[in-house]
């Protein structure tokens, strides 16, 4: 008679339960932070009424009307193209200007501080002269912010090249293609990377700062809806706006600038 062999029960082993830990607690690790400012968030608002300090509730619940209404999405994109713009000019010009920087140092650099120290409102003010109420106004003011950022990063990364790799390269007489390929910018990627994660977050808000000033031009961005919801006095928009804002800036963070950390340092897990 034949018998019939039954499955042995699945057991967890200790290093596969180790491992499922570890995935929890970094998930926790990550949340807590969040945790807590929704707990002092709606503590704060328990004290206050609604026009002064609104609850996580009702801007979350705006947030969903502002769906509704249609106005989120579209502004979002208006948003989100002034500040693409804005920093693939920043990125291009500013590495430019940074190896210019490193190399004329004398001659750049006040050009570079004298940008940096215009205050941004300023700049949008300028914007406004010379590109009237449009979004190249809003993407200029956005450039003139952020390139010297890159500027500056791109500068200190130049400086701090392995000189013995250069003369490497010398003696093996390689080309400058080669030198760059292969020398300058494997040294310049941390530098860049830091750059633009910085570089990001000011485009964000610089872009908030010059279509406040800059009104409904393109259709409105965030900044322009923000300003609105101030102007009248409507406390849980502006807050709605604000969170959305915050959400955006994140999800830049997660899906731009931690992808492209993780291809250039792949080497680092090879």
């Amino acid at each position: 008679m034949k018998t019939i062999s039954t499955p042995a029960p699945l057991v967890a082993t200790p290093a596969a339960t180790f491992k499922v830990l570890a995935h929890v607690r970094k998930i926790f690790a990550a949340l807590l932070p969040f945790l807590f400012l929704a707990a002092v968030w709606q503590l704060i608002a328990y004290t206050q009424p609604p026009y002064i300090f609104p609850s996580l509730g009702k801007i979350l619940q705006t947030i969903g009307d502002f769906h509704e209404e249609g106005i989120l999405i579209s502004a979002s994109l208006v948003t989100l193209k002034s500040v693409v713009i804005g920093s693939l000019l920043s990125i291009a010009v500013g590495t430019l200007v940074g190896f210019a920087l490193a190399r004329y140092e004398s001659f750049t650099g006040p050009l570079l501080n004298f940008a940096q120290t215009v205050p941004y409102v300023v700049w949008a003010l300028m914007s406004l002269i010379w590109f009237g109420l449009t979004q190249t106004s809003v993407v200029f003011t956005i450039f003139v912010a952020a390139f010297p950022v890159v500027s500056f990063n791109v500068a200190a990364g130049l400086k701090n090249v392995e000189p013995h790799l250069l003369g490497m390269a010398r003696s093996v007489r390689a080309n400058k293609y080669m030198v760059l390929r292969h020398i300058v910018f494997p040294g310049l990627t941390p530098y860049l990377l830091s750059a633009t994660r910085t570089m990001l977050g000011i485009a964000w808000k610089i872009c908030v700062l010059a279509e406040l000033f800059a009104g409904g031009a393109g259709g409105g961005g965030v900044g322009y809806n923000l300003f609105v919801g101030w102007e009248f006095n409507r406390t849980t928009e502006v807050f709605g706006w604000t969170l959305w804002l915050v959400l955006l800036m994140m999800l830049s963070e997660w899906l731009i600038i931690k992808p492209i950390e993780h291809f250039a340092t792949r080497w680092k897990n090879a």
